[in-house]
C-alpha cells in the first residue's frame, strides 16, 4: 500500500439465509484483503450481542467508518440492503458483486446504472474482485 494509513473496507453479505460454504468463502476473502494491507471490519454476526448492538456496530462503525463498502449480493439480504443504502447516503464508494450464477434483483442492477458511486460486477471466484478493490482506492 502506498499510504501509511490502511484503507478501511467493510464487506457486507447475507448471513441469515446464506449457506456455511458461502460464509466461509467470504471470511477467506476478507483474510486475503487483510493480506493485501487493507483494514477489514468484521460484522457482529448472528449470535453475538443484541439486535441493537448489531445495528449500531454494522451501520455506525462498519459502514460509517469504512473507506470502501463491498456488498456481496449472492443471496437475498435485507440487512445488506440497509447497509448499501447507508453507504450510498454517506457517499462511500460501493462495489456490489455477485457470483456469475446468482440471481440479483433488478434494483441492484439499476442502482449501479443510476448511482455514480456504485459499481456492479460478476465473479466466478471472489479473488477476482481484488483488483477492483485496489482500483477504488
Amino acid at each position: 500500500m502506498t499510504s501509511q494509513t490502511p484503507v478501511k473496507v467493510y464487506v457486507g453479505c447475507a448471513l441469515t439465509e446464506a449457506p456455511e460454504a458461502f460464509k466461509s468463502d467470504v471470511e477467506a476473502f476478507k483474510i486475503r484483503l487483510r493480506e493485501k494491507g487493507y483494514e477489514v471490519f468484521d460484522f457482529v454476526g448472528l449470535v453475538a450481542g443484541t439486535a441493537l448492538d448489531v445495528y449500531e456496530w454494522d451501520m455506525g462503525h462498519c459502514v460509517g467508518e469504512c473507506d470502501i463498502f463491498i456488498g456481496i449480493c449472492d443471496f437475498p439480504s435485507i440487512g445488506l440492503g440497509f447497509e448499501t443504502n447507508q453507504a450510498l447516503r454517506l457517499g462511500k464508494p460501493i462495489l456490489l458483486v455477485a457470483h456469475q450464477n446468482a440471481k440479483v434483483t433488478r434494483l441492484v442492477l439499476g442502482a449501479a446504472e443510476a448511482e455514480p458511486s456504485i459499481r456492479f460486477e460478476r465473479y466466478s471466484k471472489l479473488d477476482e474482485i481484488l483488483p477492483l478493490v485496489t482500483a477504488m482506492r
